[in-house]
């Protein structure tokens, strides 16, 4: 009865942040869930995105883990390579032969470790990606509690944690394998215990934040060593000198040398991993970095003239255009406010806040230096920024900036909280269409080409070859995906202009129109991408798919080429397209 009271009272003091860990579940398995029925073609076990490219080990090919993209262009997400490591933690198995870079790949074994050590504690003989994903679930709620709890303490609403925890980086992580939010979930937990001055209970989170990505071995180590400066000052400053001096002041201070620990750890692992696969983990790093803002430059100035070097033309490329922006502007804010501490307050903040100023200012300039496989993309470059969503308002509270200035910084993380997470829901999460529809799409095949003119005349023969219904089960259709139709059909070209698929304008995909009992269009398809290039008097076997209107009554699927930026062929030239006609219930 005690006890009940107890945790009455203890969530009675705590119920803000409470709330808070609410709301991070509740948003995050409802967005699972969609992206699970929807992407991950209703099976969990997809989620860790694995290719036929590196194959599955043979232990967990036995269990029954399968790939979820084939062919021999589809190379998967990494996520793959760290779930199968926490099978094979010291990779004694075939794992290193279905891993890109194994000794990059194992210099960040934290996350891997960790649900390898949650499954060993739910009794289970290996862990699952059920299992990896729970885990990875109860580690990041574990580091929004912590951290809503750390910010309050502060002076900080607890509800600015969960501009990490919600974050389109954290939730691409947590759904996809990856292992950059559970290093911030580590640190924040060894943060938590260090501002408590609990620096024995900071080590072993510390330790996994390094192990998970290895340049969070910085914050300890900086720490650290902004303490061994004030024990210098102090011994010089003391009446006091010499050998029992400093003697005297060491055992003083003997529970901070505590965090020399992870650094250790991280240096034992990293000489192992160089012994056991013969290579050092920084030889699979090189294709990350390059020079400051020379590749954001790029992605960029491509982004906003609207054909982005990796997502190409129109909408998508102003998004990732927007979303890079933002990017820099949380770098930017995060140099100011770094730069204010160490000009301004520096003799009265903490060792702690030194140490991850000076940390904040080494990760700035790393980030800004990431090279175009990071920039690229969102699900690359924000993954890695989202711990300044956590870092900022730290440091931002160990300032005596006025009000306004600080209002002005929490309206920055907002917005560069809200835009990505809005565009990673409409082009990641919310769509029917994910890559369990590459298989019909074949979006690989795209090309990058300059820019092709729009044609003078559109001509093709559309010859349907048959007609596929996919039925969902349960579970997708509850959070909302419905049943699919691939149709397989022959496209001959036969015009005077070759078709090319490409990331340009003027690209020419295959595509469909569903109109409504009253001629208006309700659809706007999905493109087919055309296997290489279509020249006049060629044919070429494509596979066209759709989610099935939810609605009831005759709707018609008028199947049609288009030329992107121009026109659709069957409006331009009505000979062509091939209407099929489907009597729908709801």
């Amino acid at each position: 009865m005690r006890s009940v009271q107890r945790l009455l009272v203890f969530l009675g003091r705590n119920r803000t942040i409470f709330i808070v860990a609410l709301i991070f579940l509740t948003y995050t398995l409802l967005s699972f869930g969609f992206y699970q029925a929807r992407t991950l073609n209703g099976e969990i076990n997809n989620h860790i995105l694995a290719a036929d490219m590196f194959g599955v080990p043979a232990d967990l090919k036995e269990r029954g883990i399968k790939t979820l993209y084939h062919g021999p262009v589809e190379s998967g997400w990494d996520g793959q390579f760290y779930y199968y490591m926490s099978n094979d933690i010291l990779g004694l198995k075939d794992t290193a032969s279905h891993i890109d870079t194994p000794s990059y790949r194992y210099q960040r074994v934290g996350l891997s470790l960790y649900a390898a050590i949650v499954a060993k504690i739910l009794g289970r003989d290996w862990v699952s990606p059920t299992i990896y994903f729970l885990s990875y679930l109860l580690l990041i709620l574990a580091a929004t509690l912590a951290g809503a709890h750390l910010f309050s303490r502060l002076g900080i609403h607890p509800a600015f944690i969960l501009l990490w925890s919600l974050s389109a980086g954290t939730q691409v992580t947590l759904f996809n394998a990856l292992p950059d939010a559970a290093a911030d979930s580590f640190l924040i937990l060894a943060l938590a215990a260090v501002y408590a001055k609990r620096y024995a209970l900071s080590v072993i989170p510390f330790a996994f934040a390094a192990l998970s990505r290895e340049v969070y071995v910085l914050f300890p180590s900086f720490i650290l060593l902004f303490h061994c400066i004030n024990l210098v000052s102090e011994t010089k400053g003391s009446r006091e000198w010499g050998l029992r001096a400093v003697v005297s002041r060491f055992l003083q201070w003997r529970h901070y040398y505590l965090l020399a620990l992870p650094g250790l750890v991280a240096v034992i692992w990293h000489v192992y991993v160089t012994q056991h696969f013969g290579a050092p983990p920084v030889t699979g790093a090189g294709i990350v970095l390059g020079y400051p803002l020379a590749a954001w430059t790029d992605y960029f100035l491509s982004g906003i003239k609207g054909n982005h070097l990796f997502v190409g033309p129109g909408l998508p490329a102003y998004a990732e255009a927007g979303s890079l922006l933002l990017f820099l502007t949380m770098l930017a804010a995060a140099l100011w406010i770094s730069i204010y501490i160490y000009i301004k307050r520096y003799q009265s903040v903490s060792p702690e806040i030194r140490g991850l100023v000076l940390t904040a200012l080494c990760f700035i300039f790393l980030y800004a230096s990431f090279g175009p496989v990071v920039i690229k993309h969102y699900t690359g470059y924000l993954k890695a920024a989202a711990v300044f969503f956590f870092l900022i308002p730290l440091l931002l509270i160990a300032t005596d900036a006025i009000r306004k200035k600080q209002v002005f910084v929490y309206l920055l993380l907002v917005i560069a909280f809200s835009f990505p997470a809005y565009y990673s829901m409409k082009v990641r999460i919310l769509p029917f269409s994910g890559v369990n529809d590459d298989q019909y799409t074949k979006m690989s095949t795209v090309t990058k080409t300059q820019r092709i003119e729009c044609f003078d005349r559109y001509e093709a023969k559309i010859k349907v070859k048959g007609i596929e219904v996919v039925k969902r089960n349960f579970l997708q259709h509850f959070f909302g995906a419905g049943d699919k139709v691939v149709i397989n059909l022959e496209l001959k070209n036969t015009g005077q202009y070759p078709f090319v698929s490409s990331q340009n304008f003027g690209s020419v995909f295959m595509s469909y129109h569903w109109i409504d009992e009253t001629g208006k269009v309700i659809t706007d398809g999905v493109r087919s991408a055309i296997p290489g290039i279509l020249r006049p008097g060629q044919s070429a076997e494509i596979s066209v798919v759709s989610n099935l209107p939810d609605v009831h009554g005759d709707r018609l699927l008028k199947l049609s080429p288009v030329q992107e930026g121009c026109a659709w062929f069957y409006l331009s030239n009505p000979n062509i397209s091939q209407g099929l006609k489907f009597h729908l219930r709801q």
